[in-house]
């Protein structure tokens, strides 16, 4: 037990642990409440946390004294929108939802992490909107939105404030817990503890009482995952949005208009026949010519493929308790070859050129998935 403790706090202070930390004795002299000013470490796992590690994190920081709030995440049915006067601004179709992605956070810590007028509109029950998702359901300011939670339970609730999607982090929306609870947000995606120093004895507290060890900790500088992926309003923004129509709680029907508009079948080499929306077609068919030309065509299951694999999939992510969140194959844009074997490095290297990220690397891995993130790389190859 002490070596593994040994061997885990010393990777986590020399990956993590960066300069010299603040006087525990003192507050910051500068803005106070706010999260920039202190040192953070923000606790994951895949999916969302487990009850346990949330009752056990609770436990560490009591041990500590020290500071912590909790994270939500869901995806949300956005049945209708009316504005302060009762004209309908947004309306979906019978049996159909748009879906919007709203984070859920702490009435008692939302202002350590938003600015004061947009604190003060989550603690009064209402929800912030994103600019992009304003722009595209036609949203403003005291418009009242009808929502449909993860328990079916229909919310209404008024706009409180417009804001840009990076200010908020990229979620559609961001509204409190005790909302989020209506809802049907019951689980944490993020636990996060600051104070103004944070030392290893943080680290041996929570290794100390967090019996699952597959939790991701992260500290100071965070290096950027070259595998990221577009937040759903981009997504929205690049391959369009669609309503959804429920079947059995993982699969979905996407909106007729839509589906013929963009998703398409087509014969790709090493593959054959597969279905994808309409943008991938570029990217990936010049993915697998490079890995044809490379000698690497057999490194691809085509049997895999064909069997449980494949592109266009209208669904929810199937992982457990990943709050609702569609699959990005649902837009068509990812793709599953491998599933039952991993990929040669040089064919990653290679789809990551072609725009896609890798679902590998990732705090939840994926290692079967290729998720198209960035046309531009494929544009720029056919130019060149």
């Amino acid at each position: 037990m002490y070596s593994m403790l040994s061997t885990f706090i010393a990777a986590t202070l020399m990956n993590l642990f960066v300069g010299s930390a603040v006087s525990h004795d003192s507050e910051p002299a500068y803005t106070k409440n706010k999260i920039d000013n202190y040192e953070v470490i923000t606790i994951s796992q895949s999916g969302s946390l487990f009850y346990s590690v949330t009752n056990e994190i609770i436990k560490s920081v009591e041990n500590l004294n020290t500071n912590l709030t909790f994270i939500g995440r869901a995806n949300i049915g956005l049945e209708s929108a009316v504005s302060p006067g009762g004209e309908e601004i947004i309306s979906s179709l019978e049996n159909y939802l748009y879906n919007i992605s709203v984070k859920t956070i702490e009435s008692s810590s939302v202002d350590y992490f938003y600015k004061n007028e947009i604190a003060d509109v989550i603690k009064n029950d209402q929800i912030v909107i994103s600019s992009l998702t304003a722009e595209r359901y036609n949203l403003s300011v005291n418009d009242t939105i009808n929502l449909v939670g993860m328990n079916s339970n229909p919310v209404e609730i008024t706009v409180g404030m417009i804001i840009k999607d990076s200010e908020l982090g990229w979620f559609e929306g961001v509204v409190n817990k005790e909302v989020g609870y209506q809802l049907g947000i019951f689980r944490n995606i993020q636990a996060i503890i600051w104070d103004t120093e944070i030392n290893e004895n943080y680290f041996i507290e929570l290794y100390r009482n967090i019996q699952y060890k597959k939790v991701k900790y992260t500290f100071k500088e965070k290096n950027s995952n070259k595998n990221w992926v577009l937040p759903t309003a981009l997504v929205k923004e690049m391959f369009g949005d669609f309503q959804i129509k429920e079947r059995d709680g993982t699969w979905i029907t996407t909106e007729p208009s839509w589906r013929e508009g963009n998703i398409q079948t087509k014969r790709v080499p090493i593959l054959g026949n597969t279905r994808c929306h309409r943008l991938m077609w570029e990217p990936l068919e010049g993915a697998l010519n490079q890995i044809l030309d490379e000698g690497l065509a057999d490194t691809l299951s085509v049997k895999d493929f064909k069997q449980s694999g494949g592109c266009y999939a209208p669904r929810r992510i199937n992982r457990f308790d990943a709050g609702g969140s569609i699959s990005r194959h649902a837009w068509g844009i990812a793709i599953d070859i491998n599933t039952k074997s991993s990929y040669h490095p040089r064919v990653v290297e290679i789809f990551n050129s072609w725009g896609f990220a890798w679902g590998g690397t990732w705090t939840s891995p994926d290692e079967m998935h290729f998720e198209l993130r960035d046309l531009s790389a494929s544009i720029s190859k056919s130019s060149g």
